[in-house]
């Protein structure tokens, strides 16, 4: 093989090494399963924990979309390294904690930490790819790193039964740790150029991007907003993702307060909820092997399952409400993998980071009002899980409602 053909399959191996080892790291969470028990046995209230969780919801909704734009704008690398200063940051703050105002300012570098992520990972990834011209490899590459996201998370879910040896300052010293190897891992990835915007703003010192921000913001945000209005494909694609995802994060939370509820104790509390993420490799397997002709189709399938598994979660026995955990998560993130290549290829490189943030900004807009109903539904009726299950039967419904638009005869 030619020397020249060689030099960059080398560098892509390489890149695609360090998003492997990145992906890992920024995954592992040893206090995300724990954190509200770790709260509570600090003393604080409930309603001061979920003012802590609305914090970082508001926080994270705030800044959702700045964190794309600064992706695209300051570059893809410089931000994944920033995120692991505010995961660190965030440790910190919590590990020196004096009172709640300590636990609310940690709570806001965790959500700057986690959005600085969002968005900026996948559009780093597609356009390493896109510049070695081998964007046939996005499908196993995600698929790898749905992999590691799984891998990742389940030694934080396990770290609930540590709790008997591990204090709570030392937990969130582990967690700024964890932040700082984010940064480090994050260093050795290489900022891809596809387009001339990207090769300028690599050739750009400090002081030139500065200056030229706020020039480059408003092209930016025209560009944005362009592409989304002449595009409804793509924000029909956009709400569709943020349905399905709904009951993603309000399965474990309530299953939490189920098991607590059954006298399942802290230490085991994660343990069990790792089988939660058991269906997200099954989810990721079969995402290279599901082909559907039309996306709608897939849609249908992936919502009806999921809206069945989430009734079960909701009301099912507690062993049949954790295996219907386990099979949301796995037509989620079915759905989830096959609908973000959909999109990246749509997506222009430029505003990449930007519009992958746009599509978690539209499921934090949906959670807002969806999180308060399903918790006040669970009030109403005695049942904690009753508002979960009202979840489901929506996702049922929009499941089925897609699939007799897909048998409608076209015009």
């Amino acid at each position: 093989m030619n020397q020249n053909l060689k030099r960059p399959a080398r560098r892509l191996r390489r890149q695609l090494r360090g998003i492997y080892t990145y992906q890992f790291v920024s995954c592992l969470d040893l206090v995300g399963a724990v954190w509200v028990a770790l709260l509570a046995a600090r003393g604080y209230s409930l309603w001061q924990i979920g003012l802590a969780e609305g914090v970082h919801h508001i926080v994270g909704l705030m800044v959702e979309v700045p964190s794309g734009m600064a992706a695209d704008l300051l570059g893809r690398k410089r931000t994944l390294a920033l995120s692991g200063v505010m995961a660190a940051i965030s440790g910190l703050t919590m590990a020196l904690e004096r009172g709640f105002g300590f636990v609310l300012v940690s709570m806001a570098f965790s959500a700057l930490s986690y959005n600085l992520i969002s968005g900026t990972m996948e559009a780093l990834t597609y356009d390493s790819l896109c510049e070695a011209d081998r964007t046939d490899l996005y499908p196993t590459v995600q698929t790898r790193c749905a992999w590691l996201l799984s891998a990742g998370n389940f030694p934080g879910r396990a770290a609930s039964a540590l709790t008997a040896l591990l204090s709570f300052t030392k937990f969130y010293l582990l967690d700024m740790a964890l932040g700082i190897a984010r940064s480090l891992s994050a260093l050795c990835l290489r900022e891809p150029v596809v387009t001339e915007t990207q090769a300028a703003r690599q050739a750009a010192d400090a002081r030139t991007l500065l200056v030229t921000l706020p020039r480059r913001l408003r092209d930016h945000v025209g560009a944005t907003l362009g592409f989304l209005a002449g595009r409804p494909a793509v924000r029909r694609l956009l709400l569709a993702n943020a349905l399905i995802a709904l009951p993603s994060y309000l399965t474990l939370m309530f299953l939490q307060q189920r098991l607590s509820a059954a006298g399942v104790s802290t230490a085991l509390l994660g343990v069990l909820t790792c089988l939660m993420e058991a269906g997200r490799p099954l989810g990721t397997w079969l995402s290279l092997r599901v082909r559907p002709r039309r996306l709608l189709s897939l849609y249908a399938g992936c919502a009806a399952a999921a809206g069945l598994c989430t009734v079960a979660a909701g009301l099912a026995p507690l062993p049949l409400a954790l295996a219907g955990s386990c099979g949301f998560a796995a037509m989620e993130m079915l759905w989830s993998l096959c609908s973000e290549r959909r999109l990246n290829d749509a997506f222009p490189s430029d505003q990449r980071a930007t519009l992958v943030s746009v599509d978690s900004l539209v499921y934090s807009l949906l959670m807002i009002p969806v999180s308060p109903l399903t918790g006040l539904a669970g009030d109403l009726t005695g049942a904690p899980g009753a508002g979960l299950a009202l979840l489901g039967l929506a996702l049922l419904a929009a499941g089925t409602a897609a699939a007799v638009r897909l048998h409608r005869p076209r015009r």
